[in-house]
């Protein structure tokens, strides 16, 4: 999803664990080292493109409690920068699931369903009780 705005994740290895997986991708994306990580929620997601089934993953949402290391500006998947939540809108081309982990992560665990849909230009996701995310859309 070059291009867009979200969080570090990738696939989980051969004979690697969910966290494991987490704090080798964060490595890998932003150079950041990840001294302790939590697992805060998972959910699954299908995505329609024009109303065609596109993808299905299941992601797992990990906390990070400390790091060393320095960010790393640019790697093969883009950009990366530190940003402060209230500003996230203003970023532009967000993946609608950042919005949802955002909200999510305040009340961990969680679990749940998502379904994307790209449309005419548009964007975004449902949760299994019908929450949108974007909201303004």
């Amino acid at each position: 999803m070059r291009g867009y705005i979200g969080l570090p994740g990738g696939k989980v290895e051969e004979g690697e664990g969910t966290i494991q997986a987490g704090i080798r991708e964060l490595k890998e994306e932003t150079g950041l080292i990840a001294k302790h990580a939590d697992l805060l929620g998972c959910y699954s997601e299908v995505s329609y493109f024009e109303r065609r089934l596109s993808g299905h993953y299941v992601l797992f949402v990990l906390g990070v409690v400390s790091y060393t290391g320095r960010l790393i500006s640019e790697s093969s998947e883009g950009s990366n920068f530190f940003i402060e939540e209230s500003r996230v809108r203003s970023l532009g081309k967000v993946l609608p699931d950042l919005y949802f982990v955002l909200d999510r992560v305040r009340n961990p665990p969680f679990v749940d369903h998502l379904t994307r849909y790209i449309e005419n230009g548009t964007e975004y996701v449902l949760t299994r009780n019908g929450d949108r995310y974007p909201a303004h859309y």
